[in-house]
């Protein structure tokens, strides 16, 4: 096999073209290893963005339910309110026999974490990062408030029948339903403020739940002085068979 030595240089010129083929070869090669890494980046990138989008849409999805029992919330507390002010009062007042809560369903924020710790999202331009990172604290308060606020609906539920109440639990229900108030004014925030960061990413929210059960079926939407349906639990869903 020949192999091609390189010939002495008589002249500039000869170095020079040397020289030239040597330089056009490296960044030739350069700038096809560039190539290759913008494309991989690109696809990175692009599976972080699809994925992390569903992930938000599905989250979104599931937190709009919510907005269909607003009102059974309000209904609720201002019933148990009225309750408390006529037992107060030492007025009759029928005992509540179903309370209720409102429904909890979960968010995730696990693709959009998988997608910063394979530093994936740092591939999306700063203002998608912005956006994303955004929704995505959204989701993170609204995780902290949820069991915050079944906490609060535990200890209402525990009312359900009680016709003679002291007024130390008077006076320990009156805060619980603050509390209920200020943590739905909360999540209701929350939302908004979700559903405005999305919508400037053109997320809506519109995904298919595998779990869309109403939430207008939740105990909490039915009367308080009809018992709860047997079988359920205080959410009035009846738990899944195993």
């Amino acid at each position: 096999m020949d192999i091609h030595k390189p010939k002495p240089w008589h002249t500039v010129r000869e170095f020079l073209k040397e020289y030239l083929i040597i330089v056009v070869g490296v960044l030739t090669a350069l700038a096809a290893e560039a190539g290759v890494q913008a494309l991989h980046e690109r696809r990175l990138s692009a599976e972080a963005r699809a994925a992390v989008r569903a992930e938000i849409n599905l989250n979104l999805a599931n937190m709009k339910r919510r907005e269909e029992i607003e009102p059974c919330i309000a209904r609720r507390l201002a019933e148990l309110a009225d309750w408390v002010a006529r037992a107060e009062a030492n007025e009759p007042a029928q005992p509540p026999l179903n309370i209720g809560a409102p429904g909890h369903p979960v968010v995730y924020t696990e693709r959009w974490e998988a997608a910063t710790a394979g530093g994936r999202t740092s591939l999306l331009s700063t203002d998608e990062q912005r956006g994303l990172g955004r929704i995505v604290e959204q989701f993170k308060a609204y995780q902290a408030e949820k069991p915050v606020e079944r906490e609060v609906w535990g200890a209402l539920n525990g009312l359900q029948g009680v016709r003679r109440p002291s007024p130390e639990l008077l006076a320990r229900t009156r805060e619980m339903v603050g509390r209920a108030r200020l943590l739905d004014l909360n999540l209701q925030r929350v939302l908004y403020e979700t559903k405005a960061f999305a919508n400037n990413i053109g997320v809506k929210g519109e995904a298919d739940l595998f779990f869309g059960q109403s939430y207008k079926n939740l105990a909490i939407c039915q009367p308080m002085g009809a018992a709860a349906p047997p079988g359920t639990d205080m959410g009035g869903v009846p738990p899944p068979s195993l």
